[in-house]
């Protein structure tokens, strides 16, 4: 696939080249309750504390911090943001306190550990917890920053010791399957510059709470702190990439997913197992191959649909959003003027001290761009990976760029673009280990007054690297780069795929390739 510009060097601002990654066909088809006295000895616990007008959010924080507890609850059932007065208790029990601040007889207490849920009594609560015939139970819940109150992407919840975990989504919603039998396990919730968080699962059965993580801050003794111009630590980063990425041709065996859902709901997906010649990175990714060694899709839809959403890209695009190959104008140096950077933070990103570079377009470009953070290594300044995305509040700007076909009364607005990068050390080598690409966009026909949501994906995950007697494959055994995955004839192969179940979109596809690779090493020595 040819990458779009949304910004290309021909314009009058010479902004260069924007990386859209992806383009999009819409076509029209068919025009308990908890008393005081039943309370656990945490809410019965006296505190003496001042508490000064702030929001319910950052209240419940300083609460825990002097009980030493933790507070999880459904943001339907609980308003964080509304404001509390003032308020000084003496000697007062953990459970006044509460009742006190929340000031809403509806919501109710219940300790477990070192934790408190709140919430609002269900009709159904008893008859739920009470259930013991089924045999998964689902856990629900969103991961928010302890601080900011902000949503928390890709952290991952789940049982290590079981292989059971999925991550969350770009809202920090996640959705946990586990055995009934398991109910009582600890979850562990991590992400990369937070503390890890456990938690019973038993805790949140029923319940859809936030559960806050509280943000790590390493220990930089070590680390000679310098006036950090982040713009030329960038440059710095990109200058060297020749010397600390891949310098040679390689193979890379790969696992691929891409699909389609529409209200939450999948309407299409294919996953695959494939080889990759990886060019030096000397060159860019038009001279990468993709070679398919198993293939499989399932599609759900149905006549009653009214609406057609095909990711057009294929794995191209994970190529093509490998940034140290094909640099976006972040990177580019010639480009870098259209920026802002920042050093927002020192991490553990990956195992790794890193600087996180923050960027975004300067307020006089009127175009969309990036927005985002970079992670680069304190050591060795070779970049670790991205996250980033088109300006939000531009990124309306683009539905002429990622959508190629659609229907005169078809209406779609692009709600969020955005990108992950992470590369990994092979060799004393850098390579591009996990790239996920999402788009959001609100669909809808023309002077109807509802619409529908679609979420486009697609996913790369790197598995294992030879090095030794590379040749680029025969012109016949690769994909076309503007193939699209699901429409492809293929041959199902149940010897590879029995008993390997199609991977949850949310599911961590890292993690996930645990199962997969005893098959994979199975057929790629065949190939060999």
């Amino acid at each position: 696939m040819e990458a779009l510009c949304l910004v290309t060097k021909k314009n009058d601002r010479k902004f260069g080249q924007l990386y859209q990654i992806i383009l999009i066909a819409i076509a029209v088809l068919l025009s308990n309750t908890t008393s005081a006295s039943e309370a656990d000895s945490l809410l019965q616990k006296r505190l003496t504390i001042s508490i000064k007008p702030a929001t319910l959010f950052k209240v419940l924080n300083q609460i825990g911090e002097k009980a030493g507890c933790y507070f999880i609850y459904d943001s339907r059932d609980v308003d964080s943001k509304k404001r509390v007065k003032k308020h000084n208790f003496i000697n007062s029990s953990l459970y006044q306190i509460l009742t006190e601040v929340i000031n809403d007889s509806l919501v109710k207490f219940k300790a477990i550990d070192r934790h408190i849920l709140l919430y609002r009594d269900r009709a159904n609560r008893n008859e739920a917890l009470n259930d013991e015939k089924e045999r998964f139970i689902k856990l629900k819940g969103r991961i928010v920053d302890k601080e900011s109150g902000t949503p928390i992407q890709y952290a991952t919840i789940g049982i290590p010791s079981l292989a059971l975990g999925t991550i969350t989504n770009q809202d920090g919603v996640f959705n946990l399957s586990i055995p009934n039998l398991y109910i009582d396990s600890t979850l562990i919730i991590s992400h990369i510059g937070y503390e890890p968080y456990r938690i019973r699962g038993r805790l949140i059965q029923n319940e859809t709470p936030d559960i806050l993580l509280k943000p790590t801050y390493i220990s930089i003794q070590e680390i000679i702190i310098r006036n950090i111009d982040a713009r030329g630590l960038v440059a710095k980063a990109v200058k060297q990439r020749l010397k600390k990425y891949l310098p040679n041709e390689v193979y890379i065996t790969s696992f691929y997913r891409e699909g389609v859902l529409k209200n939450g709901n999948v309407v299409s997906y294919s996953e695959a197992v494939s080889k990759i010649y990886k060019s030096p990175y000397r060159f860019d990714s038009r001279y990468d191959q993709v070679k398919l060694l198993r293939y499989r899709k399932i599609e759900q839809k149905s006549r009653q649909d009214t609406l057609e959403v095909k990711l057009k890209a294929g794995v191209r695009s994970s190529l093509d959003l490998d940034i140290m190959k094909n640099l976006p104008d972040f990177l580019n140096p010639d480009f870098m003027e259209y920026y802002e950077y920042s050093r927002n933070d020192i991490v553990v990103f990956n195992n790794r001290t890193a600087y996180v570079i923050g960027f975004k377009q300067k307020d006089y470009v009127k175009d969309p761009l990036f927005t985002g953070v970079i992670y680069i290594d304190t050591e060795d300044f070779v970049i670790l990976g991205a996250d980033f995305e088109i300006n939000p509040k531009l990124v309306k700007k683009t539905t002429n760029q990622i959508v190629v076909k659609r229907g005169r009364k078809v209406r779609v607005k692009p709600q969020r673009i955005r990108y992950h990068v992470l590369y990994e050390e092979h060799d004393n080598y850098w390579f591009a280990k996990h790239i996920r690409g999402d788009i959001e966009m609100k669909v809808s026909l023309r002077f109807l007054p509802f619409s529908n949501s679609y979420n486009v994906f697609f996913e790369l995950v790197g598995i294992d690297i030879e090095n030794e007697n590379v040749k680029r494959f025969k012109r016949k055994e690769t994909l076309k780069s503007n193939v699209v995955l699901s429409d492809i004839s293929y041959e199902y192969d149940t010897d590879f795929w029995d008993g390997l179940n199609f991977i949850e979109p949310e599911t961590d596809i890292i993690k996930s390739m645990r199962k997969f690779e005893p098959k994979i090493e199975k057929i790629t020595s065949e190939i060999n």
